[in-house]
């Protein structure tokens, strides 16, 4: 189980207009599919629009969409129905074989209480990968209990199993609007300027635009590309890079995510040594420290940094020393 409150109404969901009439269509013509696959990039509704449909197909007084009040709605909402199950990825592995039997001996039993049991299978590109855990998802999905109706959530640009995707039916999930993630930031008390960044550096992700850490990193993000961007004349910034390095090995778990954003910022200088790309950069609010540097640097010096870049992240990921790879990529971005 997983997730956080969440009101499941369709009413609720930005975007995704082509899911939402795809699902709504099947129940309004009674030819509800007993496996599903949502496909799109994280972050842009997928688990959102899975809770409004088994709560829409539960409730007790259904219209265009779940009335909200009722004994079903009300505990969808609160993230507490009993025929609702998410399964969820323990770690980098993907969901395990155990998680799978698991899964297999609750649908043994009938549903406590809903018309249609509802089963979430969340992040499943890793999960496919291997065979154990493929093959008795498989065989679930072939031999699916009477009612049971399986979601599976998948990356846009994972590879699945052609097996699993003919049990399901695929519907599409997109990138959202620029517009429409700054509008959602501000309602959500944002301030416009850092409501822009955010929207711009989400890469179409309501759910990574929304996440805390993403403004808690962005200042620290200005400050390595200022001292990135030092002035020629004067003395290199060491002390203040290798301090720098310091603090963002403590971000931990966060690290990764932070060279992605200094990842996004390589990227913008790339674009502005383009003619007529300038458009393009998504750190809106860095553009006058990019104007320092965009004559210094050749597209192969910066293509170079991203491969220290994408070598950091990788040395991350193999556990290396998070401080030592942060003082060797600071001095490389120099």
């Amino acid at each position: 189980m997983g997730g956080g409150v969440l009101k499941p109404a369709f009413a609720n969901i930005i975007g995704q207009e082509l899911a939402r009439e795809i699902l709504l269509k099947a129940v309004s013509g009674g030819k509800i599919s007993q496996a599903y696959m949502f496909k799109g990039p994280a972050g842009v509704g997928k688990r959102t629009m899975a809770l409004a449909f088994a709560a829409l197909i539960n409730c007790r007084d259904a219209g265009p969409d779940a009335c909200g009040c009722c004994p079903s709605c009300k505990k969808f909402a609160s993230n507490n129905h009993p025929d609702f199950m998410e399964i969820v990825p323990e770690g980098a592995a993907g969901i395990k074989i155990d998680q799978i039997r698991d899964l297999k001996r609750k649908l043994s039993f009938p549903a406590f209480e809903a018309a249609h049991r509802v089963i979430m299978l969340a992040d499943i590109q890793s999960t496919i990968r291997r065979p154990e855990v493929a093959n008795s998802l498989l065989k679930t999905l072939e031999e699916p209990p009477a009612d049971t109706i399986f979601i599976l959530t998948v990356d846009e640009a994972a590879e699945t199993l052609a097996t699993i995707v003919s049990r399901c039916q695929v519907v599409p999930f997109y990138s959202l609007p620029f517009e429409l993630i700054c509008r959602r930031l501000e309602a959500e008390g944002v301030e416009p300027e850092t409501a822009a960044v955010l929207s711009k550096i989400s890469g179409g992700s309501l759910g990574r635009a929304l996440a805390p850490e993403g403004r808690e990193l962005l200042e620290l993000r200005r400050q390595v590309v200022e001292l990135s961007v030092y002035d020629l004349s004067g003395p290199l910034p060491i002390p203040e890079l290798l301090h720098l390095a310091e603090t963002c090995a403590e971000l931990k778990d966060k690290l990764d995510y932070f060279l992605e954003l200094l990842g996004l910022c390589l990227r913008d200088l790339m674009l502005l040594s383009i003619p007529g790309q300038e458009h393009r950069i998504v750190n809106i609010d860095l553009a006058h420290l990019y104007q320092g540097r965009r004559e210094r640097w050749q597209l192969a010096e910066l293509s170079d940094r991203l491969q220290a870049l994408s070598l950091a992240r990788k040395q991350l990921r193999f556990n290396c020393d998070r401080r030592l790879v942060c003082e060797v990529l600071f001095l490389r971005l120099l």
